[in-house]
């Protein structure tokens, strides 16, 4: 690129010739070819190109015009831009209910679906996770609220009847009402070895990252101000996954663990191998 154009200018011209330039890393064009593949008038064609060349993105040879190496990544960063744009437009209503300084990537948004709390399926954000749990084999999770008994029933089973693990950073004001109203059903999971249990003075949002046989799933749970929810979004690509665990070992990091809290009357022999990530793994 020459240099002579800001960067603004550049992205403008950018939005004003993508077509131009997107058909042209296919292969090399004449003018006349790319007039006719755009369906645009010559003017058009050659203002475009004029302005293209002038910032070092394409070159003329002859009677053809092909994309330089500069246009080539200046369009895959104009393309980076407006796909992410549209990610953030597309989960905009649910991400405006998050605070500003809550931490969402794109890499958990590409390739994402939403399910919101909407009539006639209210439940259906909680109903989604619900359903991963129950098939799960792990989960690794940093919840605010018990938002779904059926939830965390599947998850009681997951640890004390089919051998899953888990680990949990919880909230400070929940993980007290835990331990004066749900201790049984945690120490019977803690007794299992199999169960971590943290705790952190807040949380942006909820983050469940589920293990199954048929991969690995991360889900954001979002609330509105009320503590209702507004929805989830759930994404199972290697990149959001990789995000949501880096998160959620981030927010152990930050954690105090509580899992001896529950081990009252616990006559079990020994703890299962710990995990760096808060996990536990068996053999």
């Amino acid at each position: 690129m020459r240099g002579d154009g800001s960067p603004s200018d550049v992205r403008q011209l950018l939005s004003q010739r993508a077509d131009i330039l997107s058909t042209l890393l296919r292969s090399e064009r004449t003018k006349g070819e790319l007039t006719d593949t755009l369906d645009v008038s010559r003017s058009t064609v050659d203002r475009g190109v004029r302005q293209l060349e002038s910032t070092g993105l394409v070159r003329r040879s002859g009677g053809t015009v092909t994309a330089t190496l500069a246009g080539r990544l200046a369009y895959d960063s104009y393309r980076q831009y407006c796909e992410e744009t549209a990610h953030v437009v597309e989960f905009g209503d649910l991400l405006a209910e998050l605070p500003p300084s809550a931490e969402v990537s794109h890499e958990m948004l590409d390739g994402a679906t939403a399910y919101r709390s909407e009539p006639p399926a209210t439940g259906r954000p909680a109903n989604e996770i619900t359903a991963l749990i129950a098939q799960g084999t792990r989960m690794r999770a940093c919840a605010s609220a018990i938002n779904d008994s059926a939830a965390a029933d599947q998850f009681y089973r997951m640890i004390t009847e089919r051998g899953g693990q888990g680990s949990v950073v919880y909230t400070s004001s929940l993980a007290e009402h835990l331990r004066e109203e749900y201790f049984q059903p945690h120490h019977d999971m803690v007794a299992t070895g199999r169960f971590r249990a943290f705790e952190t003075d807040s949380l942006p949002y909820e983050l469940y990252i589920i293990d199954g046989d048929a991969g690995t799933t991360a889900c954001v749970l979002i609330y509105n101000d009320s503590k209702t929810i507004r929805g989830t979004i759930l994404n199972d690509t290697d990149a959001a996954v990789e995000w949501a665990r880096e998160t959620f070992e981030d927010q152990v990091a930050a954690a105090t663990e509580f899992t001896d809290d529950f081990r009252i009357g616990d006559t079990t022999d020994g703890d299962a191998e710990e995990e760096p990530d808060g996990g536990a793994e068996t053999e």
